[in-house]
């Protein structure tokens, strides 16, 4: 495809692009809580906890507080939400960690291995999360990700869409902005790329319109692809 034939490194949203967070927390969160949660409660608990991510970062990106790595943005929403609902007092210290590790162990979507692999084959891959290093890290061993390198928030101290983390990445690998494509399944995230100049790859992902709204600029985007092998495919 012409608009990405100079592309030489792609650098992967993770959250929801790369791995199924909801599914992951929904059935570990179910497995550690010492009581019996319907499949609605556990809708909401995994929803309520990524949000206060997003939260944190809507807050931290209009300079009204100060950096925290992924893990304690995680730790702090888990605490307030095992209060809210009663939970708390049925956990000690090492089950409330072990859940929050289970942001380090979310699954893939069904094509991701196969796809980073077929993709590995003609570019750099490598992720471009706001996750901190060592969750990243621990997920890549987790879910057999091939990355070939990681690009985290605690590597910035700064989180996406913030345009100077796309442009260290670039810095980093040595390329021009053009020369690296952003592959994700959110549009804000492309959207912020695309402003700085690098090639944007949507790669859908249908369960997250459940918590983020539906696209709207899909015409702005270098290619659309149905998932990474897709997006193979047409590269």
């Amino acid at each position: 495809m012409a608009k990405a034939n100079n592309v030489k490194a792609l650098i992967f949203d993770v959250f929801g692009t790369v791995v199924d967070w909801r599914t992951s927390i929904k059935k570990g969160v179910e497995n550690i809580i010492p009581k019996k949660l319907t499949e609605e409660e556990l809708e909401s608990f995994a929803v309520e906890w990524r949000s206060g991510y997003s939260e944190y970062l809507r807050i931290f990106n209009n300079g009204n507080i100060i950096w925290k790595k992924i893990d304690e943005v995680h730790l702090d929403k888990l605490k307030e939400i095992l209060k809210n609902r009663n939970l708390i007092d049925l956990l000690d210290d090492k089950q409330i960690n072990e859940l929050n590790l289970l942001w380090h162990k979310l699954g893939p979507w069904a094509d991701s291995e196969e796809g980073l692999r077929l993709l590995k084959k003609n570019y750099s891959i490598g992720t471009l999360s706001n996750g901190n290093f060592s969750l990243l890290l621990n997920m890549s061993k987790f879910s057999k990700l091939s990355w070939d390198f990681i690009f985290s928030g605690d590597i910035f101290k700064n989180y996406k869409p913030n345009e100077n983390v796309y442009k260290e990445a670039c810095n980093f690998l040595d390329l021009d902005y053009n020369q690296v494509a952003l592959v994700a399944a959110h549009e804000n995230d492309l959207l912020a790329a695309k402003k700085v100049g690098l090639k944007t790859f949507y790669v859908e992902r249908k369960d997250e319109f459940r918590i983020y709204d539906e696209p709207t600029h899909l015409n702005e985007f270098d290619i659309i692809a149905k998932n990474f092998l897709d997006l193979n495919n047409k590269l």
